[in-house]
């Protein structure tokens, strides 16, 4: 993947600019105009890096993606339903920039993600990609990367907690 250099709003996959009011009929048919629909694969937990073989069996959330501008400053991206492009499927990310794209439009998007209670945030990647398989290849050019960012924080199990 080749790192984005400078990032401008308008990369952001599904950008959205409309000032109209939310849930309006504008807002819908803009919505729709604009969102994106891709694959979203989480490749941290916590703010911890997963190891490969921990991702590889994920199945990637496939929806709407729409970024819009927040009040200050940042930028939002989230994933939207296909039959409902005010429902988020996941926590969108918040402070979020390009940081990576590949010549195939599979791009990697980090930032910040809030938990359930919104007590907790913690930075956050997603690869993004337009189907399963563009995802598999950014992950598998990334495994070596993942693997080593896993190992620096993963604990061995305390003795007690193994499988007997």
């Amino acid at each position: 993947m080749e790192a984005v250099r400078k990032f401008e709003p308008e990369d952001l996959p599904g950008y959205y600019g409309s000032s109209v009011a939310p849930g309006s009929n504008g807002d819908l048919e803009d919505r729709q105009r604009v969102g994106v629909d891709l694959y979203v694969l989480q490749i941290q937990f916590s703010g911890a890096y997963l190891c490969s073989s921990l991702l590889t069996v994920r199945a990637p959330t496939f929806g709407v993606v729409l970024s819009t501008s927040t009040p200050f400053n940042g930028h939002q991206t989230g994933v939207y339903r296909r039959d409902n492009h005010m429902r988020l499927m996941t926590y969108p990310l918040e402070q979020v920039e390009v940081w990576k794209k590949r010549e195939d439009g599979t791009m990697l998007l980090r930032g910040v993600q809030w938990d359930e209670g919104e007590f907790n945030r913690w930075p956050q990647t997603w690869i993004c990609g337009r189907n399963p398989s563009a995802i598999a290849a950014a992950l598998s050019g990334m495994s070596a990367w993942l693997d080593r960012e896993y190992a620096k924080l993963k604990r061995p199990p305390y003795a007690n907690d193994r499988p007997r």
